[in-house]
């Protein structure tokens, strides 16, 4: 049998750089989160999506200024000619075919009051996972 405590045990994030690849295949909280804890790593960070993903680093961006953790330092936008996405035969004869997709990097640098920000978000969290800790504490007993 397989301890309950280890498999509820968050994977620890490990963050080599101040460059976040953002990807339609994770919502804009987890976004929010890993720059959260690139911030608290590094005063600045960079989001670059590509093609759809784009909204997603735009939501992500802009919870991050609203609730006080980042700035704004810049926007950019870029055309950039990828291979197109298709599984190709790879006996096949044709070269892939380039298509363009819209590119965005977004720079946020860390906010002055981020570290209250922070400490904040931690005692609410932890106010939040005591409480949950006992609500299922209490359905277990009434089991």
């Amino acid at each position: 049998m397989e301890n309950k405590d280890a498999a509820q045990t968050p994977k620890e994030l490990k963050i080599d750089s101040n460059q976040i690849n953002v990807s339609i295949h994770r919502n804009d909280g987890f976004y929010v989160h890993l720059c959260k804890k690139t911030l608290e790593k590094y005063d600045d960070l960079v989001l670059h999506a590509l093609g759809n993903a784009t909204s997603v680093s735009v939501i992500a961006a802009e919870k991050l200024v609203r609730n006080g953790y980042a700035d704004y330092v810049s926007m950019e936008t870029k055309t950039i000619e990828v291979e197109e996405g298709r599984k190709r035969n790879k006996d096949s004869s044709h070269p892939p075919r380039m298509v363009k997709r819209a590119k965005l990097l977004v720079t946020l640098k860390r906010s002055a009051n981020f570290s209250e920000n922070m400490k904040k978000y931690n005692e609410i969290k932890e106010e939040n996972d005591q409480y949950i800790a006992a609500e299922k504490t209490a359905r277990e007993a009434a089991k």
